[in-house]
């Protein structure tokens, strides 16, 4: 018995030695390079798997319910013959939209190096397949900023969704190359190179098709400042109105300030802005959405004439966000805009000079009912009352909309 017991332990270990054996041929398995948290830009963020960047993957998923009031002198200026913006034939139409924002960060020797890409895939009424829109891509070193990114001249772009009418106010993603001093305490002072032609507030007003082709960047410039109490902004633009007519060109400019203060007495998150921009021959740095904008006109309707009447807009836009509960809150935006048009007989139908004042209002309440989650209904509505103009083309007359929307919202 005892012979049979020191036999079989004797085969259990010569097979245990001769696995091991086998095994010190083999090379070891690889480690599991699990997916570790990077807290050092706030949440969300993780180390990619092998490197010491940083990415966090995010954006929504939304749904819009939209009814319509317009009359028909207001669907026949702004070009409503689809259901994106709601035209005289459709009083119901429908947006879904997806964005995906990618935010990868790394610190280096030089500073922090930054690239954010966001993009939209959107379906309309009257749509049967997605557009897609590189809202942003853009990379960023210390200072250095190049790519498609917002505006350095944008300040203040509203509190509520303006999803169909926009208040007025500069809101443009273009491409640019712009370097941001920091000189402490909130202060920054940036000079940008922006492309007016790749601008989705339509950077170049084109009336008539005259707009000649693009010579030079738009040159913007601000001084921000931004503290516990809020921040506040001064900035400009010059830009360049080249016509197709001749070589006789001239440029345009805006200037702008605005300023943001939070209200922690009336609840947190709540704030107030207010903002004001004047342009000539730069329309879209006083208004994203104008009823009818051009930034210059010929003079006469000889189309060799060597000069050019060029558009004065000026505007002023207030805005405020209050939170009722933790999960009711409220926003409110007002603009007036007065839009001195070029006045020119370039048509040959006598003195044409388009002139009128836009009044743009927008106010919500949204329900959050999970994180993440927001139920909001608003309504939105934009009013124009013209005071020049030519009875070919627009009647001394007012024209106004009104919409109301439902939008649901998931984000992540």
């Amino acid at each position: 018995m005892m012979k049979s017991m020191m036999a079989g332990f004797g085969i259990v270990m010569a097979t245990s030695f001769a696995a091991q054996a086998a095994d010190l041929g083999r090379p070891a398995p690889a480690a599991v390079d699990y997916v570790k948290v990077c807290d050092a830009y706030g949440e969300g963020f993780f180390y990619i798997p092998g490197s010491q960047t940083c990415l966090k993957i995010g954006g929504y998923v939304r749904a819009e319910y939209r009814a319509w009031k317009t009359d028909d002198l207001f669907g026949s200026v702004y070009g409503l013959s689809n259901g994106v913006k709601g035209p005289a034939n459709n009083t119901f139409t429908t947006r879904v939209r997806a964005q995906l924002t990618l935010d990868s960060r790394t610190n280096t020797e030089f500073g922090l190096l930054r690239s954010f890409t966001e993009a939209w895939y959107t379906v309309d009424s009257g749509s049967s397949s997605p557009s897609v829109d590189l809202w942003k891509a853009y990379i960023q070193l210390g200072g250095l900023t190049a790519g498609r990114a917002q505006s350095f001249f944008d300040f203040y772009t509203g509190d509520h969704y303006a999803s169909v009418f926009e208040t007025a106010h500069s809101d443009s993603q273009v491409n640019l190359l712009a370097y941001t001093f920091s000189f402490g305490n909130g202060v920054t002072a940036s000079v940008s190179l922006e492309d007016s032609t790749t601008g989705n507030a339509a950077r170049r007003m084109n009336g008539f098709g005259i707009y000649g082709g693009n010579k030079y960047p738009d040159l913007v410039g601000n001084v921000n400042i931004t503290q516990a109490w809020g921040s506040a902004q001064l900035m400009g633009a010059l830009h360049h109105d080249q016509p197709s007519y001749n070589n006789k060109s001239e440029w345009g400019y805006a200037v702008g300030g605005g300023v943001t203060v939070k209200l922690p007495m009336l609840g947190a998150g709540d704030s107030a802005t207010l903002q004001a921009a004047y342009s000539k021959g730069a329309v879209s740095y006083a208004t994203p959405d104008p009823l009818f904008g051009y930034d210059f006109l010929p003079k006469s309707i000889s189309l060799v004439s060597p000069s050019m009447n060029q558009t004065v807009a000026w505007s002023v836009a207030a805005g405020m966000t209050h939170n009722w509960t933790s999960k009711w809150s409220s926003s409110a935006t007002v603009s007036y805009l007065d839009h001195d048009g070029a006045s020119s007989n370039f048509l040959g139908l006598g003195k044409f000079q388009l002139d009128y004042t836009q009044i743009d209002a927008g106010a919500n309440l949204v329900y959050t009912p999970v994180e993440g989650l927001t139920i909001g209904a608003e309504v939105e509505y934009k009013t124009a009352k013209f005071s020049n103009g030519n009875i070919f083309l627009i009647p001394n007359k007012e024209t106004d909309a009104v919409v109301g929307l439902l939008r649901v919202q998931r984000n992540f």
